[in-house]
């Protein structure tokens, strides 16, 4: 009693003060019956989501990835996600990815979506009671479907969504194929289903914060070398690439140089870089992909701490060792016997399988002046000029002159227009149509003369009409046999550039005006002009030598090929090459064994053009001098021949480019001849 007095409270105040409580209560209670209970303040969200509406956003999602657009991938995106890792991160990624490893094509497909968890969020509090509930009982009747971070967030929990399992089949230069199998998360928001994205989406390495580094492993240039083990070029120890045999086969064996930047342009998505070594011409250009071999290349997801971890790697191909065909001895006694002409060529090969046995070009091109800047000796080398590089034997296309003679003889057998026992003249002039045509210093034979003489003194004055005669017969027939024999088209040697030269038929005629810039068709003057190699006609010393093969084989223009394998530094042969026949001839045996015995008198009938050159040659060689005019007062000087004259087994022809006063029989004929003599004598 004493303590109620010191509160201050009234005698009797007690009893009323409880019945006050009570009816407050009461009145609260009542109250609260009348609107129901109060609503929670923020349900946790359970989406009831649509598969189909989830599949739209993937599909849209992985079409935007297909097409690189990035931007596009990035508006799908949660924004959850899009404030967790930012635009810049989003973007560059994928960027530097497609970057680095130069994807060139992605192919997607999905499976079923499936219900997923996606990764726990924190939820914002609920709202506090002195909010406008009381005034408005509305308005925390419908809760918002997307809650926002907050300050006032509660503990993360699991969000429901889906799942859609997806195949990225990524096209690259520098991996390959590179298949990644990944689930597509999605969520839904206010506005729809988004992609649920982080770094692992594209390789889970990556975390949640690491980024691409790709490395690469250099493959070392394989060599080049001759069946013989003769090393033609060689990568050394410290990096650089020389040639042994310094002008020896130099146009056919090229040489390379370093990468430039506007090389980079096409060639990085090839994994090249600057420094590295790429070839220019000759073989280095034409087997690059087999010299170079394949560096190996490792993409890693590199670590803030310094963590790297292995994503993608292919494994570095060696460069392969080239085996060629070519034949040192042969080279060198090519080379010595066109040394004293500034410009000529010489192709030698194998009549029964078409091997090249020589490629031989002056002036002498040493590849070492691209690389050393010297020769293996220490001498000072000039830069070459490109007349150096150009391989005359191969890229060198000129009129043929009277070496094509045996292709008119043959067309005129093959279409009946005259036999073997057919004789004809050999005046030192004819005309036709008002035009004179002569023989080489007007030379003439008396009467009318067998082919073998006709063939050996080389008349233009028999062989220009009996191609009048076969044109009246057919009108293509010469012009088909050429081409069978495979001019006006690439000899189809592989890993080299080579010339197709020019068959001026009919159809070229289509295509090419003549001098005064009008176009004509294929008439009597071509013909007469092609029957001796001249005209608009081009051949290279290739062409020839394989052409003049198929004569001494009796019919089998083989495909000339110089590398014979390629080989990786652990024996594994990655390439083999074998004989094959480009064409057969359509002519008969007949036709072809009496060609060939006139070819024969070229280089034995007192009238021959060859016949001192070929003085005291033990073998039975056959072959044709030509001697062609260029537009200037220095012609061309050809000499392709085979030998033995039946069963050959080496064909060889030598062009020498605009000799003064120079002609087939005494120019060039006696460097087909020491070639030969190489080949039998050794």
């Amino acid at each position: 009693m004493s303590e109620r007095r010191r509160s201050g409270a009234p005698p009797g105040a007690g009893g009323a003060g409880r019945l006050l409580v009570v009816a407050i209560v009461g009145i609260l209670t009542i109250s609260a019956c009348s609107f129901g209970p109060a609503p929670t303040p923020y349900p946790t969200p359970v989406p009831t989501p649509s598969e189909a509406e989830a599949s739209v956003t993937a599909q849209q999602y992985l079409a935007a990835w297909k097409a690189g657009n990035f931007e596009r991938m990035w508006e799908l995106l949660a924004p959850v996600d899009q404030d967790r890792y930012g635009h810049d991160r989003f973007v560059g990624l994928h960027r530097q990815f497609s970057t680095l490893v130069h994807v060139t094509g992605l192919e997607v497909s999905s499976g079923t979506p499936q219900p997923a968890a996606l990764p726990p969020e924190a939820r914002p509090a609920a709202p506090s009671p002195s909010s406008s509930a009381s005034t408005s009982p509305s308005a925390t009747a419908t809760p918002s479907t997307q809650p926002s971070a907050s300050k006032g967030s509660i503990a993360a929990g699991p969000v429901a969504g889906i799942g859609v399992p997806v195949s990225l089949d990524f096209s690259t230069d520098l991996l390959g194929q590179m298949t990644l199998y990944r689930t597509l998360l999605l969520g839904q928001g206010g506005s729809g289903w988004s992609v649920r994205w982080s770094p692992e989406l594209l390789f889970p390495e990556l975390g949640s914060d690491g980024s691409l580094k790709l490395t690469r492993q250099v493959s070392t240039r394989g060599r080049i070398v001759s069946r013989n083990g003769t090393v033609f070029a060689m990568t050394r120890g410290d990096g650089m690439r020389v040639y042994p045999q310094e002008t020896l086969a130099g146009q056919a064996i090229g040489y390379v140089s370093k990468v430039t930047a506007d090389d980079l342009k096409t060639l990085a998505a090839k994994g090249y870089q600057a420094g590295d070594w790429v070839g220019r011409s000759g073989l280095e250009r034409g087997a690059e992909a087999l010299l170079r071999g394949t560096p190996g290349f490792t993409l890693l997801a590199a670590r803030p701490d310094g963590e790297h971890a292995v994503v993608f790697e292919t494994p570095m191909t060696p460069g392969a060792s080239l085996t060629i065909s070519l034949q040192p001895d042969l080279q060198r006694a090519a080379e010595a016997a066109m040394s004293r002409y500034p410009r000529v060529g010489n192709a030698t090969v194998d009549p029964r399988s078409g091997e090249v046995w020589v490629l031989a070009s002056l002036p002498a091109f040493d590849p070492n002046a691209m690389t050393l800047g010297r020769t293996m000796s220490g001498l000072s080398l000039a830069h070459p000029s490109q007349e150096q590089i150009i391989d005359k034997a191969v890229l060198g296309a000129y009129p043929a002159g009277s070496s094509f003679k045996p292709f008119t003889l043959g067309a005129a057998l093959q279409t009946r227009t005259v036999t073997a026992e057919t004789t004809m003249l050999c005046p030192g002039t004819w005309t036709y149509s008002g035009f004179t045509f002569k023989n080489w210093m007007q030379e003439s034979l008396a009467g009318y003369r067998p082919w073998v003489d006709t063939m050996a003194l080389s008349c233009n004055t028999t062989y220009m009409p009996l191609s009048i005669l076969v044109y009246q017969r057919n009108k293509t027939a010469l012009t088909d046999l050429q081409a069978a024999f495979g001019f006006g088209q690439g000899t189809g040697i592989q890993f080299l550039s080579e010339s197709p030269g020019v068959l001026p038929d009919a159809a070229y005629f289509k295509t090419h005006r003549r001098w005064d810039g009008k176009y004509s068709p294929y008439g009597p003057f071509d013909q007469i002009q092609l029957a001796i190699g001249q005209g608009s006609f081009l051949g290279t010393p290739l062409q020839l030598a394989t052409a003049y093969a198929a004569w001494g084989n009796r019919g089998t223009l083989w495909q000339p090929r110089i590398v014979l394998k390629a080989t990786l530094p652990d024996g594994k042969v990655v390439y083999q090459s074998k004989a094959t026949v480009h064409h057969k001839i359509p002519l008969s045996r007949a036709a072809m064994d009496f060609v060939v015995t006139t070819l024969r008198a070229v280089v034995t009938s007192p009238l021959g053009t060859a016949t001192r050159a070929f003085a005291g040659f033990p073998i039975a060689a056959a072959g044709k001098s030509g001697t062609a005019e260029t537009g200037g007062p220095d012609p061309d000087a050809w000499f392709p021949a085979f030998a033995p004259m039946n069963g050959p087994t080496i064909a060889s022809a030598t062009v020498v480019v605009t000799v003064p006063l120079g002609t087939g029989g005494d120019f060039a004929a006696p460097i087909t001849r020491r070639v030969m003599e190489a080949f039998f004598f050794r």
